[in-house]
């Protein structure tokens, strides 16, 4: 194994050199200390620059990006520049370990809801959102029985929630009433990130528009359920336009995204 990592080595692989005592910062230069390894599920984890390309040409594609984030409805763009600089990203981020605001500075168009999920694709070859959907119908009937048999004051605030919903709900209003109800379980506060309107709301947009980052629900009289959109502050941040019954109100180009998950 060792001479397999010693060729790999030889032929300049990534995973391998990164590892390399000549790369480590002095205080580090030990074999054992500070090892970059992949985990679990991370198939591309430091993947080489493409045929053709090297830092400073991945670095140029970096700078025009930038460029690309502050231009509207370019997300298309976007997406291909981001897929294009995977290997110099993830080469920044596995070998220099950048604090967060660094990564936002040099890369804004990762925290994208579009681009997180692109992303995390593009390291575990995975869907995130529909994996985390299967995963959450998977667990519904057990977290509705936990947060059922729950009492004192935490069973009060979850069995508030779970009163809400209707009897024959559909998949997405049940989704909804799991994810508020595990919410108030870890203590997270649900009014910091959803919110609901009603049909009569005649200022909806203009409420929306002024959100930095929202999950709302519109209820209509026309339909059962709701229509689920995600806000996400700025003119390019938008999620996938997937809403199971859009909402009746225009929406803010800007920031508004229909989503069924």
């Amino acid at each position: 194994m060792a001479n397999y990592r010693t060729k790999l080595r030889g032929y300049g692989v990534p995973e391998v050199m990164c590892n390399a005592l000549k790369r480590k910062s002095p205080a580090d230069q030990k074999p054992a200390k500070s090892v970059k390894k992949p985990r679990k599920a991370e198939v591309n984890y430091l993947p080489p620059y493409p045929a053709g390309e090297d830092e400073k040409s991945q670095e140029q594609e970096r700078l025009q990006l930038l460029t690309e984030v502050r231009k509207r409805d370019n997300n298309t763009l976007i997406k291909g520049r981001m897929a294009k600089t995977f290997a110099h990203r993830r080469n920044e981020i596995v070998n220099l370990s950048p604090s967060i605001e660094d990564i936002k500075a040099r890369w804004p168009a990762l925290f994208e809801a579009s681009q997180i999920q692109d992303e995390f694709h593009r390291i575990t070859t995975v869907n995130l959102e529909s994996k985390f959907m299967s995963k959450l119908d998977e667990y519904t009937p057990k977290l509705l029985s936990l947060f059922q048999s729950k009492g004192r004051t935490m069973g009060l605030r979850l069995h508030a929630i779970l009163l809400k919903a209707p009897s024959n709900r559909s998949i997405h209003v049940t989704r909804d009433v799991v994810i508020r109800c595990l919410m108030v379980y870890l203590g997270e506060s649900t009014d910091q990130l959803l919110k609901e309107y009603d049909d009569a709301d005649e200022d909806v947009s203009q409420d929306l528009a002024l959100q930095k980052m929202k999950i709302y629900n519109l209820k209509t009289s026309t339909s059962e359920d709701p229509g689920v959109g995600i806000v996400v502050d700025g003119p390019s941040h938008h999620a996938p336009n997937t809403s199971t019954s859009g909402p009746s109100h225009p929406a803010p180009d800007t920031s508004i995204a229909g989503s069924s998950n």
